[in-house]
């Protein structure tokens, strides 16, 4: 099959890179996404395990139109009972870009209209929309004169990994947090540190990619074990083959934060996954820090004006450089950060920058020496 693996703007040879270290064949990075090509078990297998990946899509049908009418005669013409019949419900994600369509909802509209008249025309009973939990989700993709649908394999999206039962003020996405470790060079090989933990996305995601467990470790539930085709026993069979159990990594990770209910959250979530007592934690001032090791990698996210209100952002940043420069010798620190000038003048070493999105944020990673 040709699949298409999506992702942040920013991390497409991080995940060709994951495909291409699992055994994905042709692999084709494109905007925010990775085409390649694998069979049923590597469906399977690259939802099981793929970390920077936010969904698996399997286009079915694609087309031209050069009318709405066209539109729907095309969509109302293919054998949708292939994949949908009146006992399963479905969902329809869009994204429209098409002068034929002035609002993509209507787009998405008529595509379901055409779904239900083709099944109600053949079983003559229809199935049920439903945008919270579908049977069947369906990706409608449209640029100009071209669709394309697709089933989304993943649903609910990967970034969902079932480890997070509490949050803390906005936290980082899943996916983009184990993208920022790939692009930091974090291999499991050295002390991990995050002095801004949050919720503690960062240390969990380090420790799955120290670790090796598989990255959906907590969650049982996807698109594909819904579908008409199925195969309980290979997917069984390819979850044996990757699962491994939760254990000890030949390095520390260490999260702190200065809020109280940041680590109470992170005990919620480390409590919940079964590792709490793989990562070294407390409530702690960054400023006020000692490094708890000779060497290791810095990962931090800092506030972005809500939780600590940074009266002289300029100035913030600079006193993260000092003290990195201080008390971390030896350490290599990466940042990210919405502040793009600003960041860019922290007074270290760089190593490497990359342009990343958090949410709608255009944000720097910036890799430094200390």
């Amino acid at each position: 099959m040709r699949l298409l693996a999506k992702t942040f703007s920013g991390l497409e040879k991080v995940l060709e890179a994951e495909l291409k270290k699992l055994g994905a064949g042709k692999t084709k990075p494109i905007t925010r996404g990775v085409e390649f090509e694998g069979d049923q078990g590597f469906l399977y297998k690259s939802n099981l395990c793929l970390r920077t990946a936010l969904e698996i899509l399997v286009p079915v049908y694609s087309f031209r139109f050069d009318s709405q009418a066209q539109y729907y005669s095309r969509l109302y013409e293919f054998e949708w009972s292939d994949y949908l019949d009146f006992s399963k419900t479905f969902a329809i994600h869009h994204n429209v870009y098409s002068k034929i369509f002035t609002h993509s909802q209507y787009a998405a509209l008529v595509c379901k209209d055409a779904i239900v008249d083709h099944l109600r025309k053949k079983h003559t009973r229809r199935p049920n929309v439903d945008a919270q939990d579908p049977d069947v989700r369906i990706d409608l993709h449209i640029l100009e004169n071209q669709c394309t649908i697709s089933l989304d394999s993943s649903w609910p999206s990967l970034f969902k990994r079932g480890y997070r039962k509490a949050a803390f003020d906005s936290p980082i996405n899943e996916v983009l947090a184990a993208g920022l470790i790939d692009l930091s060079g974090y291999d499991g090989s050295m002390d991990f540190y995050d002095p801004f933990c949050g919720s503690g996305t960062f240390a969990t995601e380090a420790y799955i990619k120290a670790s090796g467990i598989h990255a959906q470790h907590w969650r049982e539930n996807f698109g594909f074990r819904r579908w008409f085709d199925y195969n309980d026993a290979l997917y069984q069979k390819i979850l044996k083959k990757v699962n491994k159990p939760i254990g000890e990594i030949p390095h520390k990770i260490f999260a702190s934060d200065l809020e109280l209910y940041s680590m109470d959250a992170c005990r919620i979530n480390w409590k919940f996954a079964k590792i709490s007592r793989r990562i070294q934690a407390g409530m702690e001032d960054f400023f006020k820090s000692k490094p708890k090791s000779e060497s290791g990698l810095i990962l931090m996210n800092p506030p972005y004006d809500k939780r600590i209100p940074l009266r002289d952002t300029e100035r913030f940043y600079k006193d993260i450089g000092y003290k990195l420069k201080d008390d971390y010798r030896g350490f290599k620190a990466w940042i990210i950060s919405p502040y793009t000038d600003i960041v860019e003048g922290v007074k270290l070493k760089k190593i490497k920058s990359y342009k990343v999105y958090n949410g709608s944020l255009e944000c720097k990673f910036i890799g430094f020496e200390c």
